[in-house]
């Protein structure tokens, strides 16, 4: 019975890295900051995915098959080691346009930070001298 188990969650670890697969390969990014949304849904989903894998992988590794030189079992690992291969080198290439629209959204804020600093510098000037205090000839 353990094999059958094992075989059963090899195989479905197996669609998972192909949805994982499939996933990873139908989005692509451009580099813009009109992303930062996009890719922040894209890595929840695929973290949820991941999860799901770990879980799977938590069952496996507490099955201990009768039988491990199994073809039909050394065939499945060996599609998953593939699969995982691509979904990897996928992954670097999606990095590196991720890496890109991270900086772009850095330098954002830090524009937005460095105009707040000079409208509060300005402001801060110009109400206090709208309420009279600096230029009071009374005093």
């Amino acid at each position: 019975m353990n094999n059958i188990e094992y075989i059963n969650l090899l195989n479905e670890k197996n669609k998972l890295l192909n949805d994982i697969l499939d996933y990873t390969k139908s989005k692509t990014f451009q580099i813009s900051e009109d992303e930062v949304e996009r890719v922040e849904y894209y890595l929840k989903r695929k973290q949820d995915m991941y999860n799901h894998l770990s879980i799977l992988d938590n069952k496996i590794s507490n099955i201990n098959p009768n039988n491990i030189e199994d073809k039909e079992v050394n065939f499945i690992i060996s599609e998953n080691n593939k699969t995982i291969k691509e979904i990897l080198k996928l992954d670097e290439e999606k990095k590196q346009v991720m890496s890109s629209i991270l900086n772009l959204v850095k330098k954002e804020i830090k524009s937005v930070k460095n105009i707040s600093r000079t409208n509060n510098g300005y402001l801060g000037v110009y109400q206090n001298t709208v309420g009279g205090s600096l230029f009071d000839s009374s005093r």
